[in-house]
């Protein structure tokens, strides 16, 4: 599945924010600092917690960056092309996953289902980075991790209200 987004940031922050993902990743999962010259085709390293070897296949800096990640029993191929346009970066994020090959065979409301939840992913994980990206430019940090429900003041009025609702 193919989804492309322009968003008004550099190819330079992209890559450095690609860049530093990668490193992050890299160092938590192999336990090596590594210098920013490996990050290019060809590099791999494994992820001995998910038992995964993930592989580098095209990386050229500010163009394209794709990469397979293969388990033992299915394998997931990520490309992120970027051109500079007058409108800012045009961002073409492709994911392949093992198993869509067969999706064709499948019946209609399973393919829509899939492709849906699967745009919605790769939709979510653009506008993560864009808005992750824009943080760092203005100075701010960054927060990992999903914040609970519970955490989030509008949605935690919302429930309330709504369960009080329904209570009456």
């Amino acid at each position: 599945m193919k989804l492309i987004r322009t968003f008004e940031i550099t190819s330079d922050e992209f890559y450095d924010y690609l860049e530093s993902q990668l490193f992050e990743e890299i160092s938590k999962t192999t336990k090596k600092n590594v210098r920013k010259n490996v990050i290019q085709s060809g590099y791999s390293y494994e992820n001995k917690d998910a038992r995964s070897k993930i592989v580098i296949d095209k990386y050229v800096r500010g163009q394209i960056y794709q990469s397979t990640v293969k388990s033992a029993t299915s394998f997931v191929r990520v490309c992120y092309e970027t051109q500079k346009t007058k409108e800012g970066l045009k961002i073409s994020f492709e994911q392949f996953m093992s198993g869509d090959e067969k999706l064709p065979q499948k019946n209609v409301l399973y393919r829509t289902w899939h492709n849906w939840i699967t745009f919605g992913r790769m939709s979510h994980v653009l506008y993560d980075m864009r808005d992750d990206i824009i943080k760092i430019r203005n100075g701010e940090k960054i927060i990992k991790g999903n914040m609970q429900p519970e955490t989030h003041k509008q949605l935690k009025k919302f429930l309330t209200k709504k369960i009080e609702e329904q209570d009456q």
